[in-house]
């Protein structure tokens, strides 16, 4: 019996070690890393650090912030952390949750979605006045999907969120696709519908959702579908193995949970594409032949790349595209967060033109009123029940917008601007004419102008600023089609809280993008307030 208990104690010895040695490594690195890093601002945080409880609180928040910022071979630490926090079989790390399949997954808890709903219907009861159909489509978070297997100390309660928000809607009339229902009615399991290192869902649940919307918008009679389309065979799947880490992956390391293949879709049958995105705070747009960032397909870079951008290249402000073979020709609006890019790729093929809106990033109005201006005939909104405490993507706009509505004076004159030719010279800032015109701090306009053409350049647009003139800097723009007899319009208001003059430039072609472009604008009009074109 004491041999036993001495072979037992010199195993947990040997167990011991065995464990320590990983612990020794990673703590050597650590420290290693942080004397190559260290910045000047946390040295001065050491010497004038009191020796307290306090004092080393704040001292560990700057070395927090040293390796999340400015740590030297930031992805080895990362790497060799995920690496020790998996042999030690902890089963989270860096606000993830490793999941009993080893996927990774957000902390997700549940929320009062009734302030998100209240938006939603609010925007479809603008939309139905409008005579506009629309769809809300709700894609599930990977730690509530209905089999998702949580780890060991977590649940997936958060699953409420996506039947509260759904009965809310239903309840107030509002056309829901509820898609985790509908993948737990078709057993389509956590492996089918989400990457493993990364928050979003595969292409193939995208493609799924741009069915059942089609077989939605078909049944209201406002469609062409021919289902073979967007059947899965009638696309030729590349898939890149070992190509992806997520947004997940990136902060818990490759060693952690792995990496992902990733699937680029390509259909089998003629497309006529051309694709153009606003760049973030709007600076300037992006013109190209087609809606796949391909160039990811090139290279692998696990850190310093997002392969799930393929699609659509970004979240960008406004995106556009266009597809001239395709049978619908119908104005499509579709509004939401990443979970929309290839949903909205594979939606290209049957619209011939395509808008995407991403609340959180357009900085030039809101939402309802580019819906106004744009006049869609459809509009349908993707986006995740895991981004329900994200506000930013329910801020449409439209009781503000509604307000300015009911302030407006019908019987305001028409302050007609007259016809313009702006006339390029070779560089990029050529094209400025400023329109003259008094603006009232605090009040709505509607500019409109009945057609747009072009006689030199490439680009797709003229673009309305409304331009600060005290600082010169742009405060709002509008992008109108460079080539069309479609009266368009613009509407803007003027910001109120400022002592600030403020003035409209007209561009031809779009800021930086407007060497060698001439354009003519017909019947330019000012009107204080908001009017129909």
């Amino acid at each position: 019996m004491e041999q036993k208990t001495e072979q037992n104690e010199k195993a947990t010895k040997k167990q011991k070690i065995f464990w320590l040695i990983p612990l020794i490594i990673f703590i050597a690195f650590i420290s290693y890393m942080m004397i190559r890093t260290i910045p000047g601002e946390v040295k001065e945080t050491i010497v004038d650090t009191p020796v307290s409880t306090a004092g080393f609180v704040t001292l560990s928040d700057s070395f927090e912030d040293v390796l999340e910022d400015d740590i030297y071979d930031k992805d080895y630490y990362i790497n060799l952390n995920g690496l020790t926090t998996k042999v030690l079989g902890i089963n989270s790390l860096n606000e993830r949750q490793k999941l009993e399949n080893g996927y990774l997954a957000l902390f997700e808890e549940p929320q009062d979605t009734q302030r998100d709903s209240n938006y939603v219907i609010e925007l479809n009861q603008f939309l139905n006045e409008r005579d506009i159909p629309f769809l809300f489509i709700l894609a599930p978070g990977k730690a509530s999907f209905y089999d998702a297997q949580t780890a060991p100390g977590y649940n997936n309660e958060a699953g409420s969120n996506i039947d509260n928000m759904i009965n809310v809607l239903t309840d107030a009339g509002v056309p829901c696709l509820d898609m985790d229902a509908w993948f737990e009615e078709n057993k389509w399991t956590i492996e089918d519908v989400f990457f493993k290192t990364d928050h979003h869902w595969l292409p193939q649940a995208g493609l799924q959702s741009a069915r059942l919307t089609m077989d939605y918008l078909s049944g209201l009679g406002e469609v062409q579908y021919d289902p073979e389309t967007l059947k899965e065979e009638n696309w030729t799947v590349i898939t890149l193995p070992d190509w992806s880490l997520g947004s997940d992956g990136k902060r818990t390391g490759i060693a952690y949970a792995g990496v992902d293949d990733f699937p680029v879709y390509f259909p089998n049958y003629a497309t006529d594409y051309t694709y153009s995105y606003l760049q973030f705070h709007s600076k300037g747009w992006v013109y190209t032949d087609s809606p796949l960032n391909l160039s990811y397909m090139d290279y692998k870079d696990y850190f310093g790349s997002s392969v799930y951008d393929t699609y659509l290249y970004n979240n960008y402000p406004l995106q556009k595209i266009t597809n001239s073979d395709a049978k619908n020709a119908q104005k499509v609006l579709i509004i939401g967060d990443s979970y929309r890019l290839p949903y909205m790729y594979f939606l290209s093929t049957q619209f011939q033109e395509i808008y995407g809106i991403d609340v959180r990033n357009y900085t030039d109005g809101s939402a309802a009123q580019y819906i106004e201006e744009l006049q869609p005939d459809i509009v349908l909104m993707c986006t995740a029940v895991s981004e329900v405490s994200d506000v930013r993507i329910y801020m449409f706009g439209v009781s503000s917008y509604l307000t300015a509505l009911d302030e407006t004076d019908m019987d305001t004159d028409i302050v007609r601007l007259g016809d313009y030719k702006l006339e390029a010279g070779e560089g990029d800032q050529d094209c400025l004419t400023r329109v003259e015109a008094s603006l009232e701090r605090g009040q709505t306009y509607t500019l409109t102008v009945d057609s747009t053409a072009y006689s030199g350049g490439e680009d797709q647009y003229v673009q309305m600023t409304l331009q600060d003139l005290s600082t010169d800097e742009a405060v709002y723009n509008r992008y109108f089609d460079i080539n069309s007899d479609e009266i368009q319009r613009w509407i803007f208001t003027v910001p109120e809280d400022t002592k600030d003059e403020y003035g409209i430039y007209f561009y031809a072609g779009t800021k930086e993008h407007t060497a060698g472009v001439t354009a003519e604008l017909q019947n330019v009009t000012l009107r204080k307030g908001i009017f129909e074109k």
